[in-house]
């Protein structure tokens, strides 16, 4: 058998093409599987899921330095327990970029709600005459801290608003609802 220039680089081409078309299908078959198992897109609504008897139910939020929580709807069961963790993700300093997580009785306007809590730096931006209105609150957290609030969902079903306190962040878009239905 003679083997010549033609059929050699004919057999070679073969086996480098094959070759390439094994390695980019596997490449590509590790990256889809890697970023299926590690990029869980966030929902923009949290549904209830059951947790164990006597656990609160917890929903994690975040919120970044474009003043918008992760998630605009939470859902929830009248008199469930639920626990709201907040994690701030950014670069800003806490004295110029905190949040917090507030939620408002049934009817309050969140608007004016807000704007009452101004000039409240010691109480987290709330004014004192409007703390009846708050049916749960976590504290001002800055970025890379994390803060929570366990609390009874509401007995009542409708909408009820959440904020973040912090002067302007409202304004900004800072508010989701706490949509509590059986």
């Amino acid at each position: 058998m003679q083997i010549t220039s033609t059929s050699l680089s004919l057999a070679f081409r073969r086996t480098v093409v094959l070759a390439l078309g094994l390695g980019l299908a596997s490449s590509v078959l590790v990256v889809r599987l890697t970023a299926q198992a590690g990029a869980k897109p966030a929902p923009a609504t949290q549904k209830p899921a059951a947790a164990p008897a006597g656990a609160p139910r917890t929903v994690d939020l975040t919120a970044g330095d474009d003043m918008k929580y992760d998630k605009a709807t939470i859902e929830a069961k009248p008199g469930e327990q639920l626990r709201v963790r907040l994690s701030p993700k950014g670069a800003m300093p806490k004295i110029a970029m905190s949040h917090n997580f507030v939620v408002l009785k049934l009817g309050t306007d969140a608007a004016a709600f807000v704007n009452a809590g101004i000039s409240s730096r010691p109480t987290d931006f709330i004014a004192p005459d409007k703390k009846a209105m708050v049916i749960a609150a976590t504290p001002l957290a800055g970025n890379g801290e994390t803060v929570e609030v366990t609390f009874k969902v509401p007995t009542v079903p409708g909408s009820y608003p959440y904020v973040c306190t912090f002067p302007g962040h409202y304004a900004g878009g800072m508010k989701g609802t706490l949509v509590v239905k059986k």
